[in-house]
């Protein structure tokens, strides 16, 4: 595999940290097999058959997809995040090895995720348990869906290597705030979303090959 060269954008903003490159992975659908594990409770949650996650759905909200009514959606996800199910959420292959990688390459790694769209006390404590148990290495979380504005206040948009996300609406909001590097994990509900600005990969090991080389390149351009 060839690698690009990589020009960053031009003076150093460094706004929080060690001067590392930071590295913002998203958790539901990115990191984490998300839908797969929402739907097999919302069988239970609902008596009835849910779509089989691998399905094609293009673009449509979850809760039409499964269809059902919005608040019968909203009932079960709150459901979902109460009853402490996001500690249990299998990641996928490759997730723990990812994390590690990029902390010896040099980089940070900020988990940011939409969670919780409710505001709940367990959500925090859920979601580093479920870090944890999986074997991830992080050194932030952000929460909430201005995640990626967020995440640019606090450590500066020269600092950013690289932004990884499922969906298209936070990939745009990363895109908004100028973030080169931007990566999509394929899935069957972004299939329609192809910007020219967004790289989809379909495994972590490939996100590996692509980010590593750009979390070296951008270390030694920030150290002179």
């Amino acid at each position: 595999m060839q690698f690009p060269t990589y020009d960053f954008p031009g003076s150093l903003e460094f706004r929080n940290g060690h001067g590392k490159p930071v590295v913002a992975l998203d958790i539901d659908g990115s990191l984490a097999d998300y839908h797969s594990h929402f739907l097999a409770f919302a069988e239970k949650f609902f008596g009835q058959d849910m779509p089989d996650p691998l399905n094609i759905n293009p673009g449509r909200p979850l809760w039409e997809h499964m269809k059902i009514e919005k608040h019968e959606y909203d009932q079960a996800k709150l459901a979902y995040r109460q009853g402490g199910f996001k500690r249990w959420i299998p990641y996928y292959e490759g997730a723990a090895a990812l994390t590690k990688a990029i902390r010896e390459a040099g980089g940070e790694i900020w988990m940011c995720t939409t969670r919780p769209y409710l505001r709940l006390d367990n959500i925090d404590p859920d979601t580093r348990e479920s870090l944890r148990r999986n074997d991830i290495v992080y050194d932030a979380v952000l929460f909430g869906r201005e995640k990626y504005h967020e995440l640019v206040r606090q450590v500066g948009r020269s600092r950013i290597a690289a932004v990884f996300d499922d969906l298209p609406k936070y990939l745009q909001q990363a895109n908004a705030e100028e973030i080169a590097g931007i990566y999509m994990m394929d899935q069957p509900y972004n299939r329609d979303f192809t910007p020219q600005w967004a790289d989809r990969v379909d495994n972590l090991y490939d996100l590996q090959d692509y980010l590593l080389p750009r979390v070296e390149a951008m270390r030694k351009w920030m150290t002179g």
